[in-house]
């Protein structure tokens, strides 16, 4: 991954404490990490520090967003930059720098450089300098190229000049002024900083540059130069197939056909999905006839044929495979032997397993692992995967339908189990025991029945009483009581005390008793009203029945919903297959291309050859 084409800046964002604690030490074996190479490593040391409160919220939501964007995950990006926008000004500027590439980056300069203006004199060197080189790319993108001192890119841009340069060199050349073009991309191979030249990506653009100035050589016929410049360039570069098609050009003009054959040969054995190969299968045939071998020449021509006629009935088989419905069978399975397939890989961001697209077949790799794409399919599979977890639901629903009219059921059983055995005897052991307490209180109130409701001991002592009259009464009657007068007064003495104490406790006896039959009459009603709600849930199950109600809605909108899903997946597949069957159009109409000029140049030969036997007029 370039080192300039994912700019973390983990350097400090301004931050500059006067002694180093834990917050620092992360974040410099974080930065140690990623210029490294190690993305895993630093960001799961900014991971841990955040967790473990070494970072503040806005210092690791800056770095994170930092890391998501690198990663194209702009959205969630956008969200963390925005949360540290409230946060001290190193770390409020390098948001607003990042939001501004993340404009950038989708085509937005008006935004991006809205983002940018309100940068603050907080924002870090090192990304100041890349907001020059991004503002120098939009300028080179969108206008006229301007002529600039290298040694001005140097000092402004830092380890960005390099990148400015080659597109400079590349606005130039397509702008038809060749000398400027060569200047810049000579610079950028001839005179780069020393601590620059063994950088992996810099070797990458010296290369490109290296076959620039070749084909520029070979535009103004300085075929020993372009020569030259080809043979500099790395064959272990998997994009060198244009060096090695220039370098052939090259050793053909000047008069080397030998070479240009060998270097044609190589690059003819190489994909059909480029271009240069695509030219070398017919520049080869052209060699031979300068190194005066017809034979070979046509042998070529024939090979070259075969070749290309196979690659068009490939891609010709690509293109009737790849319809909307195959895409949606195939992304939905994880079979590696398909055209076009999804796999799972590891997401450096969350450290779990993400899927993605891919496929084998050359004509489709590169296309497949683009951006754009990638987001085609991840738009299908999350719409297959919503589509999925509702083709479950009107299932589950039925059996959950079936469980509630099951519960209604079983409720019904139990409710009238309860009902019979338990609510109704209590009912009426409570009605049996209210009977006989309301009579008797109501005959009690009638005849002002003070003992019925005295305490134990007066009714006992009123019992004795009048047993000792009706005992002195027969004594009287016999003539064995002495004093029976005297007798009689003290008995209807204790009989009035007596009769005067249950009247003095009537009313407090009478209230308790009262007070049992309100208790009684209570529990009754209430007894009445679970009756009844039992009555009512017996006949009518209402929290059963508008369940049952919003079960069968909640179908009818599943229903619904996928209906639209699946209209919404077949719009995505089509959209998929249209875009794979546009690429896969370019490829078939330069192989088709090729192929007639390949047919053209066999004709010409074998006529040039039958003229020279005679054989033609």
């Amino acid at each position: 991954m370039r080192h300039w084409a994912l700019p973390l800046a983990f350097a400090l964002f301004g931050l500059a404490p006067v002694t180093w604690g834990q917050a620092e030490l992360r974040e410099g074996v974080a930065r140690y990490h990623y210029y490294q190479n190690d993305y895993l490593p630093a960001l799961s040391e900014l991971m841990v520090a955040r967790k473990q409160g070494d970072l503040g919220l806005d210092r690791g939501a800056v770095h994170e967003g930092a890391i998501r964007m690198a990663f194209g995950m702009s959205a969630s990006a956008e969200r963390l930059l925005e949360s540290a926008l409230p946060g001290r000004p190193a770390q409020r500027d390098a948001a607003r720098f990042y939001l501004g590439k993340l404009h950038y980056l989708r085509g937005d300069w008006a935004q991006a450089t809205d983002a940018w203006a309100r940068v603050g004199d907080a924002l870090d060197p090192d990304l100041a300098r890349e907001r020059r080189a991004l503002e120098w790319q939009w300028r080179l993108r969108t206008g006229e190229p301007e002529t600039v001192d290298p040694e001005t890119l140097w000092d402004q841009l830092g380890e960005w000049a390099p990148v400015v340069l080659y597109n400079l060199g590349g606005a130039f050349a397509r702008a038809g002024d060749r000398e400027q073009a060569r200047h810049y991309y000579q610079v950028l191979v001839e005179e780069v900083p020393r601590q620059e030249r063994h950088k992996a990506e810099y070797l990458a653009l010296r290369d490109r540059a290296f076959t620039a100035l070749g084909f520029t050589a070979l535009l103004e016929q300085d075929f020993e130069r372009a020569e030259q410049a080809f043979d500099r360039v790395r064959l272990s570069r998997e994009d060198a197939d244009q060096a090695l098609l220039g370098y052939g050009w090259a050793a053909l003009e000047r008069g080397e056909p030998a070479r240009a054959v060998r270097a044609w040969q190589d690059l003819g054995e190489h994909s059909l999905t480029g271009s240069a190969a695509q030219e070398a299968l017919v520049a080869l045939p052209y060699a031979y006839t300068q190194l005066d071998a017809p034979q070979a020449a046509l042998d070529a021509y024939d090979r070259a044929d075969a070749r290309l006629e196979e690659e068009l009935a490939r891609v010709d088989q690509l293109r009737r495979q790849l319809t909307p419905a195959y895409l949606r069978r195939q992304l939905a399975a994880t079979d590696p032997r398909g055209t076009l397939y999804l796999e799972g890989r590891e997401n450096w961001l969350t450290l779990t397993e993400s899927t993605v697209a891919a496929s084998a077949d050359p004509y489709l790799s590169d296309w497949v692992n683009q951006s754009p794409f990638q987001s085609q399919v991840q738009a299908l599979s999350d719409l297959r995967d919503q589509a999925q977890l509702l083709a479950d639901w009107p299932e589950k629903l039925a059996h959950y339908g079936q469980l509630l009219r099951n519960k209604r059921a079983l409720r019904n059983d139990r409710q009238a189990d309860v009902a019979r055995r338990q609510l109704w005897a209590q009912i009426g052991q409570l009605r049996e025991r209210r009977a006989p307490l309301v009579a008797r209180l109501s005959d009690i109130e009638a005849r002002s029945d003070y003992l019925a409701l005295a305490d134990d001991e007066t009714r006992r002592l009123y019992e004795r009483v009048e047993a000792a009259r009706e005992r002195a009464d027969r004594l009287t009657a016999a003539g064995e009581l002495e004093n029976p007068r005297e007798t009689r007064d003290r008995l209807a003495l204790y009989r009035g005390i007596l009769l005067w104490r249950a009247a003095q406790d009537y009313p407090d006896h009478l209230w308790r008793v009262r007070k049992q039959q309100r208790d009684l009459d209570r529990a009754l009603a209430q007894l009445r009203t679970r009756q009844d709600r039992v009555r009512t849930v017996i006949a009518d199950n209402p929290d059963i029945e508008p369940a049952l109600a919003r079960i069968a809605e909640r179908t009818e909108a599943i229903v619904r919903q996928r209906q639209r899903l699946d209209e919404a997946q077949q719009r995505q597949a089509e959209q998929l297959a249209d875009n794979l069957q546009t690429h896969l159009a370019q490829h078939q109409a330069r192989l088709t291309q090729y192929l007639s000029r390949v047919r053209l140049g066999a004709a010409r030969l074998q006529d040039r050859a039958l003229r020279e036997q005679g054989g033609a007029p």
